[in-house]
C-alpha cells in the first residue's frame, strides 16, 4: 500500500483528521478573524458549519476558509462551527475502501452534533457535503444539507448578500465531482458567480462531463504512480489557461484549491492562470 495513503489512514485513526494534527488546533484558523464564531456546543445556532479537514488545516487553504467566514458573518448569518468537536467525514476513507474507518469517523461526528443547537447544516468542502448528505443516517435533525454556494445563491436571489461591485473578471470554473458529477449542483456557483458580474468561460469538460482534479477516493493522500503519465490537474489547468482571456480558474472546494495551486506551479503557468476560491471573489465584492 502507497506509504502516504497509509500514514493518512493512521492519522484519521488517531487524530480524526488526515493532517495528524491535534484535534485542538483544528479551529486555530479563527485566531486570525476579528470576530469570534460560536461554538455550536454552547450555544444555539441557525447554521452549522462543517468546515472540513482541508479547510481547517492546510495553510494553503486558510485565506479561503477566513474570507468565507467573514462572508457568513458580513452577510448576518447566525452561524457557528464544531471546533475541535468536528472530525473528519469520512468519505475520502470510505471510497477507498476503510469502511470500519469511515463508520467511527461518522459516528464521532454524530455525537459531536448531538450536543449542537443548530437547525441547518452546510460545509464548504462538496467531499464533506456528499457524506453528510447521503452517508449519515442523522445529523441531529437537521432539516437540510447545504453547500455554501446554494446558500450564497440564496442570499443572492433574497437581496440579503450585500454585493457592492462588480468584479467585471473573465474567468472560467472548475464544477467539483462530489458538487457536480455526483449531487447535479451546477446552478448555484454559476449563479454566484453572474452576481458577481464574472464573465464565465465554460471549459470543454464541464458539468456531468468536467474532469477530477484528482484528489478523490484518498489519491490526495498518495504518491505519484509511475504508469501515470501526467496527474488529472495538471491536464486541467493547461485547459483553463488555453481559454481566451481566462487568467483565473474559480473553484468551489477546498481540495481543488490546493490541487490546481500547485498544479499551476508546476506547469510554469503562475504568469497566465491563478487559481481562486469562489469565496475570496464574493468577499471582494463585498467591497
Amino acid at each position: 500500500m502507497d506509504r502516504c495513503f497509509q500514514e493518512a489512514l493512521k492519522s484519521l485513526t488517531r487524530y480524526g483528521n488526515s493532517f495528524g494534527a491535534a484535534p485542538q488546533l483544528r479551529p486555530k484558523w479563527t485566531e486570525q478573524l476579528q470576530f469570534t464564531i460560536k461554538d455550536a456546543r454552547l450555544e444555539p445556532v441557525q447554521y452549522l458549519w462543517f468546515v472540513g479537514d482541508y479547510a481547517s488545516y492546510d495553510p494553503r487553504v486558510a485565506g479561503a476558509t477566513c474570507a468565507a467566514a467573514r462572508v457568513f458573518h458580513r452577510a448576518g448569518l447566525d452561524f457557528g462551527i464544531l471546533y475541535e468537536g468536528e472530525h473528519n467525514s469520512g468519505n475520502d476513507a470510505r471510497l477507498a475502501g476503510e469502511e470500519g474507518l469511515f463508520e467511527t469517523l461518522r459516528d464521532k461526528n454524530l455525537r459531536s452534533f448531538a450536543k449542537a443547537h443548530f437547525d441547518e447544516v452546510f460545509t464548504t468542502d462538496p467531499h464533506s457535503f456528499h457524506a453528510l448528505k447521503h452517508e449519515y443516517h442523522a445529523t441531529n435533525g437537521a432539516r437540510t444539507v447545504r453547500h455554501y454556494t446554494q446558500l450564497l445563491s440564496e442570499l443572492i436571489l433574497a437581496e440579503e448578500l450585500p454585493l457592492r461591485e462588480k468584479l467585471g473578471m473573465t474567468v472560467t470554473y472548475h464544477d467539483p465531482c462530489y458538487l457536480g458529477r455526483y449531487n447535479a449542483i451546477f446552478n448555484a456557483p454559476r449563479h454566484v458567480m453572474a452576481a458577481l458580474g464574472l464573465d464565465l468561460v465554460e471549459m470543454p469538460q464541464s458539468r456531468t462531463y468536467a474532469y477530477c482534479c484528482g484528489a478523490a477516493g484518498g489519491r490526495i493522500w498518495m504518491e505519484n504512480q509511475p504508469a501515470i503519465k501526467e496527474r488529472p490537474a495538471l491536464t486541467r489547468v493547461r485547459e483553463a489557461a488555453s481559454l481566451r482571456g481566462v487568467r483565473t480558474l474559480v473553484v468551489a472546494c477546498p481540495k481543488d484549491l490546493v490541487m490546481f495551486g500547485d498544479a499551476i506551479r508546476k506547469t510554469g503557468l503562475e504568469d497566465k492562470l491563478e487559481v481562486k476560491e469562489l469565496s475570496e471573489l464574493v468577499e471582494q465584492a463585498m467591497g
